[in-house]
């Protein structure tokens, strides 16, 4: 289990405006040509808070190669872009977590390349709480999407404060899981902090605010959900986080870039196991195979955050809504007739449901019968 270190001394005076334009001019800097590792993390705790001349700490701070190094005037343009960001995030009360600051996430900090900077809506605090990254795919079947809810809803209900990355399919799911035991979530997203995406989780975002979560980037206003941010996105999940807890990944996923980063974060790795016929499960087994814990209860996970964390049996537990045709059907081809047997339905009434469900997209009709999409 990964310990939570030390919170490290301050760096700099709360609210100091030098801290920062710094901030944000460091950056802007790391998505052009600055390589943000640990060595900048140890240099701004050996160079202190700015002072004096900001180009001149920048350039004492950053220490770029001979060929990439920027000038006084090239500083200057680059302070100049942070100060019209720095005004509309305080405008819009958005906070900003820095590597100047002494409460910047302490696990965060550990990684190879932590965010030199955190744009965040919510509850600053809440990044420094132990916490269970729940990543899976976007296409998850409903019962899958129903467990991982319940599941979030158990731990969240325990202590644990479950992190995830906003998207649609799971995602979704884990947020709603611990909002639903009316505990807090985070949600590191791969846009500027003004860019909620996608579109529909506009209100799931607001309620995770609203109920003391936080909504938390490394990506300045206006960013789009651009391809490449996704996965920088998703070291910032794993790298908040006690462990992480792959529900479902296929072999070609972001799900797995996650769990590749988790390791490299020195992070436990929990995985569900699932049918062998699902292919959004086989990137699931890829890694069980290669030494990652299989999990098969809540119970499973709290284990590794210690004796502090226990199921509350007392809480109110999350209603399930399977749907008895999809797990009749599971993930081989059924007729409708076979369907209607393990169901003891009327084969009309089979029928009937089968073509709402493809209608909706979750089934399809194969020459070997029906089978899940």
């Amino acid at each position: 289990m990964t310990e939570l270190p030390q919170t490290p001394p301050p760096l700099c005076r709360p609210g100091c405006e030098a801290n920062a334009l710094t901030a944000i001019a460091l950056s802007l800097l790391a998505r052009r040509k600055l390589t943000v590792s640990r060595g900048l993390v140890e240099r701004i705790a050996e160079c202190g808070p700015p002072g004096g001349s900001l180009p001149d700490y920048l350039e004492k701070l950053v220490r770029l190669p001979d060929n990439q190094r920027l000038t006084a005037p090239q500083w200057r343009v680059l302070l100049q872009q942070a100060e019209p960001i720095a005004e509309q995030m305080t405008r819009s009360g958005v906070e900003l977590v820095s590597l100047f600051c002494a409460d910047y996430p302490p696990l965060l900090a550990e990684i190879n390349d932590p965010p030199p900077l955190l744009y965040l809506r919510g509850n600053r605090a809440l990044l420094s709480q132990p916490q269970l990254a729940v990543v899976g795919s976007r296409n998850s079947g409903s019962p899958t999407l129903q467990l991982a809810q319940r599941w979030c809803h158990s731990l969240a209900a325990a202590g644990v404060t479950i992190t995830s990355g906003l998207a649609i399919g799971v995602d979704g799911a884990a947020h709603r899981g611990a909002l639903a035991a009316a505990r807090p979530t985070v949600a590191v997203m791969a846009t500027g902090i003004d860019r909620l995406y996608p579109a529909r989780h506009c209100q799931l975002a607001e309620q995770i605010v609203a109920q003391g979560g936080v909504l938390v980037t490394e990506y300045p206003p206006g960013e789009p959900p651009l391809p490449g941010n996704f996965p920088r996105r998703n070291r910032i999940i794993s790298g908040l986080s006690l462990a992480v807890w792959v529900v479902e990944a296929a072999i070609k996923s972001g799900t797995l870039v996650t769990a590749r980063a988790a390791l490299e974060q020195n992070r436990e790795l929990l995985v569900l196991p699932g049918s062998v016929n699902n292919p959004l499960t086989r990137g699931c087994h890829l890694l069980l195979r290669e030494g990652a814990a299989l999990v098969e209860s809540p119970a499973d996970i709290l284990a590794l955050f210690g004796d502090n964390y226990r199921l509350d049996d007392s809480a109110p537990a999350l209603a399930a809504q399977p749907s008895p045709l999809l797990m009749a059907l599971g993930y081989d081809p059924a007729s409708t007739d076979e369907l209607a047997e393990r169901l003891g339905w009327g084969a009309a009434d089979t029928a009937r449901q089968l073509a709402e469900l493809e209608l909706q997209g979750v089934v399809a009709r194969l020459s070997g019968g029906w089978q899940r999409c």
